[in-house]
């Protein structure tokens, strides 16, 4: 494949490539073929690896943390996080296309069963189509679906995500991101005393059952706010949800050798660094054309897995979960995750379930990550959902060939 590069001093600090059509035949080449997976942050679900999960979105709740606690649940073992598989695969692979930008635009997760501490969990992606595309920020892209899927050791499938990124040429995507840029929010004494006391007063409902029969159709159900965003909170989540490969010393220059593109050098020291900067360095942020360093679209979509467990407690389960990252959420901004109860039914599952409608607002109230969720509640007659999940039994295999009847297997692919 051959990509034009620009002198990164010409535009930005970092490396530019060009979407080609030669480039985009090589991606299309791996549709429907199991990809490597160059970067694995946990490749064993433990309680250490909750632990740090739990540290970087700042969750604190028992079910995840105290072993004792998660044993006399429902559960009846420690369990982990859902949001912690994206630790096991981010559920994409940033392939071809070298020194053009891509953004984690969207994840929509489908959940089986709840996920065992002690586990080195299967996973298989695979690319599933490539589109192009328009859009007001990145101008002519590139938009890549993958779907990943996630199961026990012994065969059963844990999870299936569906996730997409957009795929934008940094020149582009700068000079429309000049029209875009305001200033990162700093917040006075005054405004940020309020705040702090609602994110300490928040609550959890934990063993109080929430039953599906207690909750109606225009329901809210709780805020749960992040923020507002700092470097801390990218330094302690990198530590829990690392989402690709970036070492440090001597491994990191090898690194950086082997894949020229995949760094920058930084302007103010004179040294290489990776791309995944642009979360914390606002030179390599505004490379790209954006206004500030921002999060991570993992990072927003696990909060929002902590709202929904914190509403529906202990005893529900969140059957599916789907977000699209509409906007960037800054250092500096604070973010309201908030839903709605919009429908209420008995699924083919026969699982007592909730709709709900999700927002999760900016201090400017602009909605960066709308989403809808699915929750199997408890009934009064003694219907548990998670009891239920613990039932069923997917074969993984089998559920391959089902979504993936052409998937092809590349050498070294992990499995």
């Amino acid at each position: 494949m051959t990509v034009q590069t620009t002198d990164p001093g010409s535009g930005g600090v970092l490396a530019e490539g060009r979407i080609t059509q030669a480039g985009l035949q090589r991606m299309r080449d791996l549709i429907q073929v199991e990809l490597r997976r160059p970067f694995i942050l946990n490749t064993e679900v433990t309680r250490d690896a909750v632990r740090r999960y739990c540290w970087g979105i700042g969750d604190d709740n028992p079910l995840w943390l105290d072993r004792d606690y998660a044993e006399s649940t429902v559960y009846g073992a420690a369990v982990a996080p859902q949001g912690l598989l994206y630790t096991t695969h981010p559920t994409y692979v940033q392939v071809g296309l070298p020194g053009v930008h891509g953004l984690h635009a969207g994840t929509s997760w489908e959940f089986f069963r709840p996920v065992p501490v002690g586990i080195t969990p299967r996973v298989t992606c695979w690319l599933d189509s490539i589109e192009e595309r328009s859009s007001a920020l990145a101008g002519n892209s590139a938009w890549v679906f993958f779907t990943t899927v996630y199961g026990t050791p012994e065969g059963e499938v844990i999870a299936k995500a569906r996730s997409f990124s957009i795929r934008s040429e940094r020149g582009s995507s700068r000079a429309r991101g000049k029209e875009r840029q305001r200033e990162m929010k700093t917040w006075s004494p005054e405004e940020i005393a309020p705040i702090e006391e609602r994110i300490l007063a928040q609550e959890r409902r934990g063993a109080q059952q929430r039953s599906w029969e207690d909750v109606e159709v225009g329901d809210a159900i709780g805020e749960l706010l992040k923020g507002p965003l700092c470097a801390t909170d990218m330094i302690a989540w990198y530590l829990g949800s690392q989402p690709v490969y970036a070492p440090a010393h001597e491994m990191a220059l090898r690194h950086y050798r082997r894949h020229p593109k995949w760094a920058f050098r930084n302007p103010a020291l004179g040294v290489l660094e990776p791309n995944i900067r642009v979360h914390e360095n606002i030179d390599a942020a505004r490379s790209s054309g954006l206004a500030a360093p921002y999060d991570v679209g993992i990072q927003r979509h696990q909060w929002l897995l902590q709202l929904l467990t914190d509403w529906g407690g202990d005893s529900a389960f969140v059957k599916q979960c789907s977000v699209q990252f509409r906007g960037m959420n800054y250092f500096g901004d604070l973010t309201t995750i908030s839903g709605t109860v919009t429908g209420k039914e008995i699924d083919a599952a026969g699982d007592a379930v909730v709709t709900l409608t999700l927002a999760s607002r900016n201090q400017n109230g602009e909605d960066t990550m709308p989403g809808t969720a699915v929750v199997a509640l408890p009934r009064r007659d003694g219907g548990q959902p998670v009891a239920a999940a613990l039932a069923r039994s997917v074969d993984y295999e089998t559920y391959l060939r089902e979504q993936a009847p052409d998937l092809r297997r590349l050498p070294g692919a992990q499995r």
